[in-house]
């Protein structure tokens, strides 16, 4: 039995790249055993990744690297001979050979439009929507992500299989301190407490409140304090424009990558991590990895976001600049709640496992071509 799988984001440090990254890696001819006897990863270039894969899985490379949707659609659905194909970024090819399984983790593109720009409303939404519909089996990671999907885009409840992600091992609470003191003066250019903020700069997201929030706890209780946000900023936001607006200019750092050893002593680092999405069904990684470093968390009150903090958050009731600023400023000023958010979260994230879930999505693949 031949499984197959699209590479293509793992050129890249997105998201997606590494919850694939994390599945994968635990796929070798021991863990595979019994269920697949050939695995191929396809890419559009060679992968140069910061940890080696499990030798078992074969690498073959499908030029040319174009876009992901052109190349799965014009050059992977061509190379691919596999019982299963393994789509783990939203979309499967429209033609291909194989059974398809589809990780799409959320369905807020079609249900809040308005976050997004036409190139997602009117091109992406619909091939995520024709993807659910059309995969053999589709992989998600909440029990709202699931029920969201079903919604938006029509998708067959008994296709639905829902998976939990987890955080990375590379996340813990055991790091030197003068480690965390160095990557602290490297971000925040000089040894200042700062608030974080980790993932894509999108509309939902709500980032520039965030700096807004900053600008209005320092003039409640001037200090040092720093913003560092570390993401790719794909709307384009005017981070410069507001963090002069908030009165913080020197304050605010923004870094659209960093490699995984930074982020984790990033957020072991920082004071809290800050998620004022407006609205998240699916599971939050950066949730977990902060909760998994040791640090509180301050997020808003939506169904997903709490599905993934077990409770062991900081949930404010909107995400106004002034509602973020009064719970910053009280993590700052209560440290017995700023230890408990910690207590509790550490055990929220010791609940989840990459190995569990790449055992899951193993035997969803195997499903799919029974």
């Amino acid at each position: 039995m031949k499984l197959g799988i699209n590479g293509w984001r793992l050129q890249t440090r997105t998201g997606v790249a590494r919850v694939l990254f994390n599945i994968i890696r635990y796929w070798d001819r021991d863990f595979v055993a019994g269920r697949f006897d050939e695995i191929t990863l396809y890419s559009p270039t060679p992968l140069a990744l910061e940890e080696p894969l499990p030798g078992f899985l074969k690498q073959k490379v499908v030029p040319p690297n174009t876009s992901m949707l052109v190349w799965e659609n014009l050059h992977l659905n061509r190379a691919a001979h596999d019982d299963v194909l393994f789509c783990p970024s939203y979309t499967r090819p429209i033609l291909t050979r194989c059974k398809t399984v589809s990780m799409i983790f959320e369905a807020t593109q079609k249900l809040w439009p308005q976050y997004y720009p036409l190139s997602t409303r009117f091109i992406q939404a619909p091939l995520h929507g024709w993807s659910a519909r059309h995969s053999t089996l589709v992989i998600t990671n909440t029990d709202e992500a699931r029920n969201d999907i079903i919604k938006a885009y029509g998708a067959p409840p008994e296709k639905m299989r829902v998976v939990p992600l987890a955080p990375a091992e590379t996340f813990h609470t055991g790091y030197p301190a003068e480690a965390i003191a160095a990557v602290r003066r490297q971000y925040c250019q000089g040894d200042y407490p700062y608030f974080l903020y980790v993932g894509k700069l999108t509309a939902r997201r709500n980032v520039p409140r965030i700096i807004a929030a900053l600008g209005e706890m320092k003039k409640s209780r001037p200090g040092p304090h720093r913003l560092v946000i570390v993401g790719l900023n794909t709307t384009g936001i005017d981070l410069e424009g507001a963090a002069m607006a908030a009165g913080i200019a020197d304050d605010v750092k923004h870094y659209p990558f960093v490699a995984d050893g930074d982020l984790s002593l990033l957020y072991a680092g920082a004071e809290a991590l800050v998620l004022p999405y407006s609205y998240e069904s699916a599971m939050s990684l950066t949730l977990l990895e902060a909760q998994a470093a040791g640090i509180p968390v301050i997020t808003a009150d939506t169904v997903g976001l709490r599905q993934a903090a077990g409770d062991a958050a900081l949930f404010v009731p909107d995400v106004e600049a002034s509602t973020l600023a009064a719970a910053m400023l009280q993590l700052t000023a209560e440290p017995d709640l700023g230890e408990r958010l910690v207590r509790e979260g550490l055990e929220n994230a010791g609940r989840y496992s990459w190995k569990r879930c790449a055992d899951e999505v193993l035997d969803i693949l195997r499903e799919s071509v029974s």
